[in-house]
């Protein structure tokens, strides 16, 4: 067992809040519409890629093609997204924002912007530096975690996705 620095707690303990802020957020709250993560995920996606096809979306979120199904569903049912046939393959479908989807993310995204703006106003383009450098290396430990812990899976005999 590792035995775990009361600095690297301290960062446990500060990532945990972070992402229950964000993954356990109110749906009710003015800036998310009712978006579930899934769906906002999606819609950034959508924005910043364009048309994409379901299994590239699903990809992208590391989500089965059946779940990525429900959830363009559910944007489809609220007027954010439309499928449109795909323009090299007549087999497939694409999803796209549609202008209602885009003001609605675009809108989300400015007011979620506005709130970070303040916390890199003040810093040096070095400090800002830092601060991402540091973000990603979170991130590439936390994949490097998942990606070994997939593996230990398959190993006892669970093939998990």
């Amino acid at each position: 067992m590792i035995k775990t620095s009361k600095p690297i707690q301290e960062l446990d303990d500060a990532l945990t809040r972070l992402a229950k802020l964000y993954q356990f957020r109110s749906l009710e709250e003015r800036g998310y519409e009712g978006l579930t993560v899934s769906q906002s995920y999606s819609m950034r996606d959508l924005f910043y890629n364009g048309p994409r096809s379901m299994s590239e979306l699903a990809a992208q979120l590391g989500v089965r093609l059946s779940t990525m199904t429900g959830v363009i569903d559910q944007l489809e049912g609220k007027g954010l997204v439309e499928r449109l046939d795909h323009p090299e393959d007549r087999r497939s479908l694409q999803v796209r924002l549609t202008p209602e989807g885009k003001k609605l993310y675009q809108s989300a995204r400015e007011a979620f912007l506005s709130h970070l703006a303040p916390l890199v106003e003040n810093r040096t383009p070095a400090e800002c530096e830092t601060i991402i450098s540091f973000l990603e290396e979170v991130t590439g430990a936390i994949r490097g975690w998942r990606q070994g812990h997939r593996v230990k899976e398959r190993r006892d005999g669970k093939d998990h996705p």
